[in-house]
């Protein structure tokens, strides 16, 4: 069992801000936690991370500055690992290796929301998520590739667009029959199809309607 100390958050709270000092890192026990980066108008959000997901371990990896910053987006409590807890439980088990795999896809996930935020369309910026997703996590099941746990709010906050768009879009594409929504999971027919739709979507845009 990892130890530490225990902090809470108050929705809203800043944790810390991008280019801080760190000497922990977290593990959240309960509630969300945003990563953002820049400020203001200019703030992208490139993850909600939820109960069991751990962040700020660049800072006790090689002693870097926060590289984005972190704030509560609902009611948070933590665990605050120092960096002598953690390098003595990396002498006790493998945890390192969860580590290092965790940030590796994490920071391709990174990449991936930063060159979605750089899709100007919102519908083509949708689609590219979606069609990510299936590729990534999606799993193949007899009614298509399902994409569990699919949140508008999630989706909001990863491309910047509002939820009452976001929802236009995906009952459009379920009205194309590309994909359904029900409890919470998102099946696709074919990404096949998906990524011929976004084809059809830019050359839409760049010859006009």
């Amino acid at each position: 069992m990892v130890e530490g100390m225990e902090k809470k958050l108050e929705p809203g709270e800043v944790l810390f801000d991008e280019g801080d000092k760190g000497e922990v890192m977290y593990l959240i026990r309960e509630g969300k936690i945003k990563i953002t980066k820049g400020s203001g108008s200019d703030e992208k959000v490139l993850a909600v991370l939820k109960e069991g997901d751990f962040f700020g371990e660049m800072a006790i990896i090689d002693g870097s500055p926060r590289s984005a910053g972190a704030s509560a987006a609902s009611s948070v409590s933590l665990l605050v690992i120092d960096k002598e807890t953690f390098k003595s439980k990396i002498r006790e088990n493998p945890l390192i290796e969860y580590v290092l795999e965790t940030l590796s896809r994490r920071l391709r996930t990174t990449d991936e929301q930063i060159r979605l935020l750089t899709i100007k369309s919102e519908e083509r910026r949708i689609v590219a998520y979606i069609i990510t997703k299936a590729k990534e996590t999606g799993k193949r099941t007899e009614s298509g590739i399902e994409i569990a746990d699919f949140s508008y709010e999630n989706l909001t906050h990863i491309t910047g667009i509002e939820q009452e768009k976001i929802q236009h879009y995906i009952k459009n594409l379920e009205q194309a029959k590309l994909m359904t929504l029900k409890d919470n999971i998102l099946t696709i027919k074919a990404v096949e199809d998906l990524d011929e739709y976004l084809r059809y979507i830019a050359l839409k845009e760049k010859f006009g309607r």
